[in-house]
């Protein structure tokens, strides 16, 4: 179980407010967890928060959210003409049904049918390998990780910034298995417990291990820069003067 060691470490490092979030998708429920229904967005602050949240098609409490985890089928007939009444005239995150279409038609569809739970538990306390793991930071804390992240490889990531928080959390990552960053949608930020400041980094844990094994070498984890006498000759001392300080 070397996520929990890893899940102290980067707590460390980046001094982040709790614990990374692992995410598991599973057949079966973990051997304990929190009573009662919960809206992803709610899980995500409860785990970082030490609380491990079993999600399925009957303690999911938000429509939307069994959904985009591929708990359940989207919404028909009446509930679909309600939701896409309430995303347009409700919410107002969509100025019209066409450009909330787009916004699902051009992204990957939910994992529908893959498991009967997602589990979200504190990752150094987390059961279960983790499918994705979720950061709730800032600015710098979110840059570290990404640069991190494309360390070893170079490879950009390729984020999905719009549509429902659980969506761009959890879903795209683990269908996709790209890194993703979220600005969050704007009726989750609203949600007790999240600051302006914050945003979130979700990571698919085969990834995650590069993360860890370049957090020595590398200048975003522990590394320190050195400035080649090339490069110094090249731009002058004074270019260099923030970088040395």
């Amino acid at each position: 179980m070397e996520w929990k060691a890893y899940a102290e470490e980067v707590r460390e490092l980046l001094e982040l407010e709790g614990y990374p979030v692992a995410v598991t998708y599973s057949m079966d429920g973990p051997a304990r967890a929190a009573e009662g229904k919960c809206r992803v967005c709610d899980a995500l602050l409860r785990a970082r928060g030490g609380d491990v949240v079993d999600l399925t098609a009957a303690s999911s409490a938000c429509r939307g959210g069994t959904f985009h985890l591929g708990l359940g089928e989207r919404p028909k007939g009446e509930d679909d003409k309600a939701l896409k009444e309430f995303l347009v005239d409700g919410e107002k995150l969509y100025c019209c049904l066409a450009a909330y279409h787009r916004s699902h038609a051009l992204t990957p569809a939910p994992p529908l049918g893959l498991a009967d739970h997602v589990v979200l538990s504190p990752m150094n306390e987390a059961e279960l390998r983790p499918d994705v793991v979720v950061f709730i930071c800032n600015a710098e804390q979110g840059c570290r990780l990404i640069t991190l992240d494309t360390y070893a490889a170079g490879i950009p990531p390729r984020p999905v910034m719009s549509g429902a928080t659980c969506y761009q959390a959890i879903t795209y990552p683990v269908v996709s298995g790209e890194l993703n960053v979220s600005l969050m949608d704007y009726t989750s930020r609203r949600i007790k417990g999240f600051k302006p400041s914050d945003l979130i980094v979700s990571i698919p844990y085969h990834r995650f291990h590069g993360v860890m094994r370049g957090v020595d070498d590398c200048t975003a984890g522990r590394a320190k820069m050195e400035i080649p006498e090339s490069f110094r000759r090249s731009v002058g001392d004074d270019a260099l003067a923030d970088l040395e300080n």
